[in-house]
């Protein structure tokens, strides 16, 4: 079975080297009756798929996570499903806003999960509040930087920072992935500073992760963290350090929107207000982004200058703009002790509005998004706009 999917999804490989950009991607939404072939399902029907009438909860098929064996951790991290399991809970998510990219989340009463069902506009066919059926078998369990994820194996353009890949193919979402009965949408859980630091501590088995919560008294932190990457074309991942940039640990560089769309982050780069930013991570460093790649011969070789070709004679500025993207923006902010970053994407369409002055003066909010964690921190993403009119994700105290 598992070598059928795979054949199914070849046609989808080109997409899923698109997929591995850490960066989101536009998302098309097409309107709120947009037409749907994907049937609404009862149990009994299942049966054809091999249901069998047994709901595994979501807690303990993310359990299954820590049973991989020996020739499962030489090939990947995750841990690929090969039993008869299904597990079935509510969609607390949509990607109408343009935060959420190519997934979506459900949740039963013992947690929930990221499903990268590797496909735009979803809120057209999963409505927020209905049951989702899931057949597990032959799909991936695996995390990115510890965040709970379900997908397929990782492909052969799958770095190590991925457990899973999305699934592409609507033939293989169309088997494994079933719409049930529409039910109340699910109200966020308010969580205590306590519970997000208990989630913390259990890491990938935390409770909370994937989890529609609302987290009540934030407040501002004045500071950002984003990853840009100046040029456009060379590869992203930590193998390449000369061609990263992180905005953290120096306040929030000037930013004062929810995230940066292309237009936007120009905006900020021909400011200056990145011009102190440097170019590299961890202890590699190249100087900052007013220097040129060229300047670090001896660091980088000649084999990177060759990769940046021409772009090698031009500041990091410049290659920033020349090759400039959207950018998620992390924007802190405190329960208590505890740190919860809020992140945004640069093609939401809400990515531009302005931080309200009364949240940067210090107003406590309360916030409600999908908790995820990241690399051992806090994060949430927002479903709706910070101001949305029927239902803000921010409300200032």
């Amino acid at each position: 079975m598992k070598k059928l999917l795979f054949a199914i999804a070849a046609v989808a490989a080109l997409v899923s080297c698109q997929s591995l950009k850490e960066e989101w991607q536009p998302v098309f939404t097409f309107g709120e009756n947009a037409p749907s072939e994907m049937k609404i399902w009862t149990e009994p029907e299942l049966s054809q798929y091999g249901y069998s009438g047994i709901i595994t909860s979501i807690k303990e098929m993310k359990d299954q996570y820590n049973k991989k064996t020996s020739y499962e951790k030489k090939k990947t991290s995750g841990h690929t499903i090969l039993d008869n399991v299904w597990i079935k809970g509510q969609v607390v998510s949509d990607d109408k806003s343009g935060n959420l990219y190519r997934e979506i989340y459900i949740q039963d009463a013992t947690g929930g999960i990221d499903l990268k069902l590797g496909k735009s506009s979803l809120y057209s066919d999963y409505k927020l509040g209905q049951w989702i059926y899931v057949k597990c078998t032959d799909l991936c369990i695996g995390a990115y930087n510890g965040m709970p994820q379900l997908g397929l194996e990782p492909d052969n353009t799958t770095t190590n920072e991925y457990e899973t890949s999305y699934i592409d193919s609507q033939a293989v979402i169309n088997s494994h992935v079933f719409r049930g009965e529409y039910g109340t949408p699910v109200s966020p859980r308010v969580v205590s500073e306590a519970e997000v630091q208990s989630s913390l501590s259990a890491g990938f088995a935390g409770d909370l992760w994937g989890v529609l919560v609302t987290v009540k008294g934030l407040t501002y932190g004045n500071e950002i963290f984003a990853l840009v990457y100046p040029h456009g074309i060379l590869g992203h991942k930590k193998e390449n350090p000369y061609n990263r940039v992180f905005l953290s640990d120096k306040g929030t560089w000037g930013i004062n929107t929810w995230g940066m769309s292309k237009a936007k982050y120009v905006e900020y780069i021909q400011s200056g207000n990145f011009d102190t930013a440097e170019v590299g991570s961890g202890a590699t460093r190249y100087g900052n982004i007013l220097t040129k790649p060229i300047d670090y011969k001896s660091q980088m070789g000649n084999e990177v200058i060759t990769a940046f070709g021409p772009d090698a004679y031009i500041s990091y500025k410049d290659m920033m703009i020349k090759y400039a993207t959207a950018n998620y923006v992390s924007h802190y902010f405190k329960m208590g002790s505890t740190d919860i970053q809020v992140r945004t994407s640069g093609y939401a369409k809400f990515a531009d509005q302005e931080l309200d002055s009364r949240i940067i003066g210090g107003s406590p909010v309360d916030i409600t998004g999908i908790l995820t964690i990241y690399d051992g921190s806090a994060q949430m993403s927002l479903i709706t706009a910070p101001d949305d009119a029927d239902n803000p994700s921010v409300k200032i105290n």
